[in-house]
């Protein structure tokens, strides 16, 4: 079966969907948008960057251990969300770099195609309406885009469809089968913590609870910024 990039946005294996970590509870900014919240929220993103930083790449492999004091850390995080909002806010838009995700089992979602593993980026563009996964290989040369329609759902959520997804050799050259989605593929982004540099989401497919969602950390990145079509 053809490995498709689809990063935050990939269609789960059935299996993927049983007993994940998930939300656990509702998410309600606690204080985030006040300047000892700021200062505790900035703290926790130091914290969650070393410790994803021990991770393996993206989060693949990642020892439970470790996935448990990641997850714990997030959820304190998205206590101090200060983006009231935040699927209407402007700080969405922009060229996004994946640190982290609990996705299971490895796949293109988490960086992962067959035996490499390269960089995930978002481009999001909610003036569009438009949201790309796009996933990078230094060697061999492969970059892929998931393109897919992105419209805001309630206040903290995305709606995504997807449209279609591909790979190239350098960027350029057709690799491999370009597929066309008819409309049916769509998941749920939840918006759990944004700031003008960091974001979580919890990733699901429309008919899954929130327990089974993925989380999915990123940090903008625009000096890494480039464009991709497929």
């Amino acid at each position: 079966a053809l490995p498709l990039l689809l990063g935050a946005l990939a269609p789960a294996p059935a299996p993927a969907l049983l007993g994940l970590p998930g939300l656990g509870k509702a998410f309600a900014p606690l204080g985030g948008g006040t300047a000892r919240g700021r200062e505790e929220a900035k703290g926790l993103i130091a914290e969650l960057r070393t410790l994803t930083g021990k991770s393996p790449k993206n989060g693949i492999d990642c020892p439970a251990g470790l996935a448990a004091d990641i997850d714990a850390t997030c959820r304190e995080l998205e206590r101090l969300n200060p983006t009231s909002q935040p699927a209407n806010s402007p700080l969405m838009a922009g060229f996004w770099r994946m640190l982290y995700t609990d996705f299971t089992p490895a796949a293109p979602s988490s960086g992962k195609l067959g035996p490499f593993v390269g960089d995930v980026y978002q481009d999001l563009r909610p003036s569009e309406g438009l949201g790309k996964n796009i996933l990078s290989i230094g060697f061999p040369p492969i970059k892929g885009a998931l393109v897919a329609a992105a419209k805001p759902q309630k206040g903290d959520e995305w709606e995504i469809t997807f449209d279609r997804v591909g790979n190239t050799l350098a960027g350029a050259i057709p690799f491999g089968p370009k597929i066309k989605f008819d409309g049916s593929e769509v998941r749920i982004w939840k918006i759990t913590y944004l700031d003008e540099d960091f974001r979580i989401l919890r990733a699901r497919r429309p008919e899954a609870s929130e327990a089974e969602a993925f989380v999915f950390i990123f940090e903008r990145k625009e000096e890494d910024r480039f464009d991709i079509d497929v």
